[in-house]
């Protein structure tokens, strides 16, 4: 058993060796980086010479060894403390304590090696030999090695009610990382001297504690500390499971076999052990997130509450009407949920490449909101690592130049996280995010629940913004035919104005001509003037405004102008209004959705077809939410050639057109339209019969 405790030891002398170097490797830029690695590089030469215990020797080398392993020992005290210090930002106001600590372990180094502290070599449980103290110097020797570590824990303890963010949960974990390596080490070899023979179990748990300490000292972005309480109680019990099995089958075996218990036995439990390793390490990975996820939700709900809410609410994006909404509601989400003081979202300009503020919810900054170039340095970062930036993360991840430039930028925008809204390799946007009401750090888990979210809404934004262009120039190609129309209607009026203003300088002495051509050029003046209002009206950039509108009017609005082309194909227009429901809608989106299906049904039609426009109420029906609503319906029929019943179900599919020149995305975008108002749009054809198109939508509450 002895040689399985110094193999341990040397497994935990190369574990502190590497926690050292990782340490100084990842914290070169700070004094704490440095001093750590130095102290666990000492540490890990005294694991090593208290290896030599365990390992038989003659008394002159055993004694020499001891001499080397309380030395290291002894001096591995003032490092700690040191280190400690550096870490909490104490160094110069504890100046004087630290030199007290160097010069203290000096002395008592000196004493080892003259003789003074050791009084030879002794017997002990577990152990191949152990040192003999002299009592009357144990005493000084064993406070000094208790003494200046709880004075590092007091000085980072005092630190921690003060820090914030990253800093606090930081020196937590390193108080805990302690005093659990504290309680493996210490606390059994110092009662060693008064009999107390106690099992040095603590080595075996030494190589995971100095892996706990690796992460807390090398890794920039740590996860909550509740999670990983959650992970070590998880952890610790799947460890019981395994040990009481293996302790059940060996119970077993003796139980069989009472002889059993001979070196064959320590085989078989070796095996047992390795086997049961196996199938956790199989299982271990499809159960253990799922496990974790329960026990967290379990142990601190209400902490986690928040991370479910923003997950629902990025299921919802895609079902609000336009960018300008849906970011907000993404910004105001965050910032409630997480409790920040503020949440912001930059986004591109396609034309400057500019990143300009778009909304921002919570403590708005005074002063006018800052505009990124491409050339900044955060934007510069964001584009080339594709990853969120955290201010307290700049230390340790990033050279000096870089990091003073970064956080230049981030305190201009007054914020302490940027996460990155990336889609086709391309920055399109940022959530900055300034730092949290209870100023904790943001934790691996939250970072990792912004950046889907973040993903989420680049490729929302993504869609919207193409979705706008296509609106867009589908209302061009709405506004020529309309204007190509225009043109005809109003040609007619324009003639019998001028024929008026040609006759006039004849007429001038006859009152019956001059007022019966005054009345006839107001009304033809005020038909231009109403065709030309509607047709600027449907023209004008698109701006969701919703509003109440009887339905009748909304399709008034539509035929007028549509009227040019229906006359000149000379097509009979049927209008019914069975009652005149009141929508609350977009007004131009539902023009546009009108126009697009009059003009599909003028196309089809030959001369002398007919239209028939009819509006009314319609039963109530369940939404998908099982909301029962009032709906009134708009129905435009035909009675064309009728859509073959093989391309019927396409209708509504982007890019599919039966025209020549048609882009085969109005009934696409109608249907979005009409689906964003919380309706539907459905269509009946029977081929030589005609096609009817009918919209339903919500009736405007009461």
């Amino acid at each position: 058993m002895t040689l399985l405790y110094h193999y341990m030891l040397l497994i935990s002398a190369l574990s502190a060796l590497l926690v050292g170097v990782a340490s100084a490797w990842r914290n070169s830029q700070t004094a704490t980086g440095w001093l750590f690695g130095v102290a666990m590089t000492v540490v890990a030469g005294w694991l090593y010479g208290f290896s030599k215990y365990f390992q038989p020797m003659n008394e002159a080398d055993g004694l020499f060894w001891a001499q080397v392993t309380l030395s290291l020992g002894i001096m591995a005290t003032p490092f700690l403390f040191h280190s400690m210090c550096a870490l909490a930002g104490q160094m110069r106001f504890l100046r004087w304590w630290i030199i007290a600590a160097y010069v203290l372990s000096a002395a008592l180094t000196t004493l080892v090696w003259k003789g003074v502290l050791i009084d030879g070599l002794r017997q002990v449980p577990h152990m191949d030999h152990y040192l003999r103290y002299n009592r009357t110097w144990y005493l000084l020797l064993s406070a000094h090695i208790v003494f200046w570590q709880f004075a590092g824990v007091v000085v980072l303890l005092r630190e921690a009610r003060c820090a914030v963010g990253y800093k606090r949960v930081q020196l937590i974990y390193f108080i805990s990382a302690w005093f659990v390596v504290f309680l493996t080490t210490n606390s059994i070899i110092i009662p060693l001297e008064y009999g107390w023979n106690i099992l040095p179990f603590g080595f075996f748990l030494l190589p995971i504690n100095f892996g706990f300490v690796t992460y807390v000292m090398a890794k920039a972005r740590l996860a909550d500390f509740n999670v990983a309480v959650a992970r070590v109680l998880l952890h610790s019990l799947t460890l019981v499971i395994a040990i009481g099995l293996c302790l059940l089958a060996v119970v077993g075996m003796r139980v069989v076999a009472p002889g059993f218990m001979q070196p064959e036995q320590i085989v078989f439990t070796v095996i047992l052990v390795a086997a049961i390793g196996l199938v956790l390490a199989v299982t271990l990975p499809a159960w253990l997130p799922r496990a974790e996820r329960h026990m967290e939700q379990r142990l601190f709900a209400a902490r986690y509450g928040y991370q479910d809410a923003l997950t629902s609410i990025g299921k919802t994006l895609n079902r609000l009407p336009d960018i300008d909404q849906l970011l907000t509601t993404l910004v105001t989400a965050i910032q409630s949920q997480m409790q920040l003081r503020r949440a912001a979202i930059f986004i591109q300009d396609p034309l400057t490449g500019e990143y300009r503020l778009q909304v921002q919810a919570g403590l708005i900054p005074a002063g006018q909101a800052p505009v990124l170039t491409e050339d900044a340095a955060i934007i510069r970062w964001l584009r080339e690592h594709r990853e969120t930036l955290v201010r307290d993360e700049l230390p340790r991840r990033v050279p000096g130049r870089i990091a003073r430039d970064l956080t230049s930028n981030l305190n201009q925008l007054h914020v302490a996280v940027c996460v990155p809204m990336i889609v086709d390799e391309r920055l399109i946007g940022i959530i900055a995010l300034e730092e949290k009401l209870s100023d904790e750090m943001f934790f691996d888990g939250d970072v990792r629940l912004l950046e889907t979210l973040a993903a989420e809404v680049a490729l929302t934004v993504r869609y919207r913004r193409m979705q706008e262009e296509f609106l867009r120039k589908n209302k061009l190609a709405e506004l020529g035919t309309v204007a190509a129309g225009v043109a005809h209607e109003i040609r007619n009026p324009l003639a019998s104005i001028r024929t008026f203003a040609q006759l006039l300088p004849e007429k001038m002495d006859d009152p019956e001509f001059k007022n019966e051509f005054s009345q006839l050029v107001l009304k033809d003046v005020d038909r231009i003037t109403k065709v030309v209002e509607t047709m600027l009206a449907f023209a004008r950039p698109a701006q969701v405004t919703v509003s109440d509108y009887p339905v009748g009017d909304l399709v008034d609005e539509a035929l007028l102008l549509v009227q040019p082309r229906v006359k000149s194909k000379r097509i009979e227009l049927v209008k019914e209004f069975r009652s005149q429901p009141v929508l609350r809608v977009d007004k131009q989106q539902v023009l546009q959705v009108l126009l697009n299906l009059l003009n599909n049904a003028i196309d089809v039609l030959p001369e002398h077809g007919q239209i028939r426009v009819i509006a009314g109420h319609r039963p109530l029906e369940s939404t998908s939410d099982g909301e029962v609503r009032d709906f009134a319906f708009i129905e435009v029929a035909d009675n064309g050639p009728g859509i073959p019943a093989a391309l019927r179900h396409r209708v509504f599919d982007p890019f599919f057109t039966t025209k020549k020149e048609g882009t085969g995305l109005g009934l696409s975008i109608s249907q979005k339209i009409i689906r964003d108002h919380g309706g539907n749009i459905s269509v009946t054809s029977t081929e030589g019969q005609g096609t009817s198109f009918r919209v339903n939508l919500p009736v405007a509450s009461s």
